[in-house]
C-alpha cells in the first residue's frame, strides 16, 4: 500500500533554517518547496507565484512570520488566493516540522510507496 503524496510550502525569513528544513522534508519523501520570505510587496509577489505553481497540500510558516500578526495574516491571504486548498500545517518550530506533518495528514514518516 502506498502513502499519499505530501507537497508541501515552507516559508521562514532564514535562509539557513529554511534549507535545511527543506531538505529534511525531502529526504523523508515529501515534495518539498522552501523560500525565504521578507516583508515586503515582492516578496508577497514571489509568494503568490510559488504557491499557485503547483496544487501544494500543506504550508509550514516560520516564527518570523508567525511573530508578527499583520504579517502573518497577509501572508495567509497571499497564499490562499494563489492556491485556496492548501492547509495551514501548526507546528512549533523547525524541529517539529516532520511530526507536526505526521500529526496533520495522519501520516508516518518517511512516506514511502509499497
Amino acid at each position: 500500500m502506498s502513502q499519499p503524496r505530501l507537497s508541501v510550502l515552507a516559508l521562514g525569513c532564514t535562509p539557513n533554517t529554511v534549507q535545511t528544513v527543506n531538505n529534511r522534508l525531502l529526504a523523508q519523501g515529501i515534495d518539498a518547496r522552501s523560500v525565504v520570505v521578507s516583508n515586503t510587496a515582492s516578496s508577497d509577489a514571489e509568494l503568490a507565484r510559488v504557491a499557485s505553481s503547483k496544487n501544494f497540500s500543506g504550508l509550514l510558516v516560520g516564527y518570523g512570520v508567525r511573530g508578527n500578526p499583520e504579517w502573518f495574516r497577509r501572508v495567509l491571504q497571499v497564499i490562499h488566493s494563489a492556491n485556496p486548498n492548501i492547509q495551514l500545517i501548526h507546528h512549533e518550530g523547525p524541529s517539529d516540522a516532520e511530526r507536526a506533518i505526521e500529526r496533520h495528514f495522519n501520516v508516518q514518516l518517511p512516506l514511502r510507496s509499497t
